[in-house]
């Protein structure tokens, strides 16, 4: 379905994901990808071809709970009656947890105001087999009160050249209204809120507070190396499976 097309109807999509088998969300040559499976499974349940927007282009392996999507249809039957038989023939690990209509003029990623990541880190000595796909295993003992202290110096307007490229344009400059680092048992959960992210923005940050909570680095050398806007002087990006997509805010 084309913008404009008579009778089409501008549908808005909660979706959770299982990011593990997945080259991402967005569209790849010959790959699996999550927007791949949704217009699959979409055009086999309204029998026309509809391009699915999203309002996070989340990298191979990364997780969603919260991630939203558009598309046009012009399916005549109840949204409720298209939920379900979208359910029905997505793959197993990909849901549609609430599907409505929305304003013609709502964009998934335009429209967004701020979306929200969450990194949770096994921080054990002993590896989870039940835990590895959702979390990032790391053995070392990690302190996340100066993870968390140097965190907070993300918050505001700032220019994150040193955590990742920019997604679209050159701007590597983003609004970030929460970031924080807690400890929760054995789980180290990095909260991140923001306007909009780099590519791979989230997993540098995880990664540079990795070397903080074990004593590397201090909290003035995590804001130092945010003001450099130097990509080389942070630290390696986490492994993608400890990343998840909590919520998109509009």
């Amino acid at each position: 379905m084309q913008e404009g097309d008579p009778g089409s109807r501008n549908l808005k999509a909660v979706v959770e994901y299982d990011g593990t088998r997945y080259a991402g969300f967005q569209l790849q040559p010959d790959l699996p990808t999550i927007q791949g499976e949704l217009e699959r499974a979409l055009a086999e349940v309204t029998q026309e071809k509809s391009k699915v927007v999203g309002a996070g282009r989340t990298d191979a392996g990364v997780h969603a709970r919260g991630q939203v999507i558009h598309f046009l249809t012009g399916w005549k039957r109840s949204v409720e009656e298209l939920h379900r038989a979208f359910n029905a023939v997505l793959s197993r690990d990909i849901a549609i947890r609430e599907l409505s209509v929305a304003a013609p003029d709502f964009h998934a990623r335009f429209s967004a105001v701020t979306r929200e990541y969450r990194y949770d880190i096994l921080n054990q000595e002993v590896r989870s087999p039940l835990e590895a796909r959702y979390a990032y295993h790391h053995e070392q003992p990690l302190d996340a009160q100066s993870m968390g202290e140097a965190a907070v110096c993300l918050v505001g307007s700032h220019d994150f050249a040193s955590f990742g490229l920019p997604t679209q344009g050159d701007s590597t400059v983003r609004d970030m209204a929460e970031a924080s680092c807690t400890r929760e048992g054995h789980h180290i959960l990095v909260d991140l809120e923001a306007n909009g992210f780099l590519r791979h923005m989230v997993r540098a940050i995880v990664g540079t507070l990795l070397l903080v909570g074990r004593g590397i680095l201090s909290s003035a050398d995590f804001k130092e190396i945010l003001e450099a806007r130097d990509r080389s002087r942070a630290g390696p990006p986490a492994p993608a499976q400890g990343l998840c997509l909590v919520r998109v805010n509009y």
